[in-house]
C-alpha cells in the first residue's frame, strides 16, 4: 500500500489540491447562486389554510385549540392523540390541529380524523415555518446548533416564540395547548382551559428546566440583553423573583414547554410583541439557538403576574415527554 501511493505520489497530490480548488470556488459561490435559485417573496399570512376531511362533524364553535407539530404521521404519533382523547375532561370538545412542514400521506390523515374523537384539523405551515429575519442571511451566517438540518430547530423555536402569535387563523382562539408530537398526557386531567379562564390565568406551565452556556454557547448573551431591554424601556418586571432566580452565572431558567397552554391575547399584547420583535432582531434565536422555553419563561416573568401564571404540577396532572 505505502509502495503503491508513493509511486503514485503526485496524482494524488494533484487530486487533493484539485478538491481544496473545488472548494474554495464552492464556498464562495454557493450562497451566490442559492441567492438566485431562491424566492424572497414573504408569503401572506392569510394565505395558509386550516383545512379538515371530517364532513360529518359541525365546525367546531370552540375558543380554545391543541396544537401539534410535527414532521411525520406515525402510530406513535396516533397512540398519543387517543391517550388525549381519553384522559382530557372536555368531552371531545376541543379540536386537535395538526401542524405539518413536509406534507404528509392523505390516508395518514384520514386515519387519524376516524380514529380520534374529537375534531381534527391541518395546516400546512412550510412557508411561514421557514421565514427568517428580514436582515438575517442564513447561507453566509454559521450555526452553532445542527438538528435535522442547519436551521431547522432554530426555526421552530422561532416558530413557537414569535411567529405562532402572528397567524390569523388563530384569531377565532382564545386559549391554544401546546404539545409536542413526542408527549403523552397520562392519567386523567382536568379541563385545562375552563381552570385558567376560572383563575383568569394567561399560561399553564410545564415544569421547569435550565438552559446552560456550556451545551449552548452564545446563550448568556440574552440575560444582557434582557436586563437591557428591561431597563431601557423602563419595564416594571412583573415577577422580579423570576429574573432574580432565572439567570445563573452559567445558566438560564426555562419552563419545559413541550406541553404549555397560552392565552393568546397575552402574547399579541403590543408591549409583549415588541419585546419579542427586540428579541427575533438580534437574532440569537438562530445563531445561538436561544430556546422558545427559556425566552417563554423570561417573557413571563417580565409580562405575567404570578397568579396568571398556573403549573401543572401543583396539580397534580401526570405527563411525560419522550416516553
Amino acid at each position: 500500500m505505502i509502495l503503491f501511493f508513493r509511486r503514485n505520489k503526485k496524482f494524488y497530490t494533484k487530486l487533493i489540491l484539485l478538491i481544496v480548488i473545488l472548494f474554495f470556488i464552492y464556498d464562495q459561490f454557493y450562497c451566490s447562486i442559492i441567492d438566485r435559485l431562491t424566492t424572497k417573496v414573504i408569503p401572506h399570512l392569510d394565505q395558509l389554510h386550516i383545512y379538515t376531511y371530517d364532513t360529518l362533524r359541525s365546525p367546531s364553535s370552540s375558543k380554545d385549540l391543541i396544537v401539534i407539530m410535527t414532521p411525520k404521521i406515525s402510530q406513535y404519533l396516533a397512540s398519543r392523540l387517543k391517550l388525549l382523547d381519553s384522559n382530557l375532561s372536555d368531552n371531545f370538545t376541543t379540536p386537535l390541529l395538526i401542524m405539518y412542514n413536509k406534507h404528509p400521506y392523505k390516508d395518514d390523515l384520514m386515519y387519524l380524523t376516524n380514529t380520534i374523537k374529537r375534531q381534527m384539523l391541518f395546516l400546512d405551515i412550510n412557508s411561514v415555518f421557514n421565514l427568517f429575519p428580514s436582515n438575517f442571511d442564513p447561507c453566509r451566517t454559521k450555526s452553532s446548533w445542527w438538528r435535522r438540518g442547519k436551521w431547522n430547530y432554530q426555526l421552530m423555536i422561532r416558530f413557537w416564540f414569535k411567529i405562532l402569535f402572528e397567524l390569523p387563523q388563530f384569531e377565532q382562539y382564545e386559549y391554544i395547548m401546546r404539545l409536542d408530537d413526542d408527549s403523552q398526557i397520562l392519567g386523567k386531567w382536568i379541563n385545562v382551559f375552563n381552570e385558567m379562564r376560572n383563575k383568569r390565568a394567561v399560561y399553564f406551565a410545564n415544569d421547569k428546566d435550565a438552559d446552560v452556556e456550556k451545551s449552548l454557547p452564545g446563550l448568556m448573551k440574552l440575560q444582557q440583553i434582557a436586563l437591557k431591554y428591561i431597563v431601557l424601556n423602563n419595564i416594571t418586571v412583573k415577577q422580579p423573583e423570576m429574573i432574580r432566580d432565572g439567570f445563573g452565572e452559567d445558566y438560564i431558567m426555562n419552563y419545559f414547554n413541550n406541553f404549555e397552554v397560552m392565552k393568546l391575547e397575552f402574547f399579541r399584547r403590543h408591549n409583549v410583541r415588541q419585546w419579542m420583535e427586540n428579541v427575533d432582531q438580534t437574532h440569537g434565536i438562530l445563531k445561538y439557538r436561544w430556546g422558545d422555553a427559556t425566552l417563554r419563561y423570561i417573557t413571563l416573568a417580565m409580562f405575567a403576574e404570578k397568579n396568571e401564571v398556573l403549573h401543572r404540577t401543583d396539580y397534580n396532572l401526570s405527563y411525560c415527554h419522550k416516553c
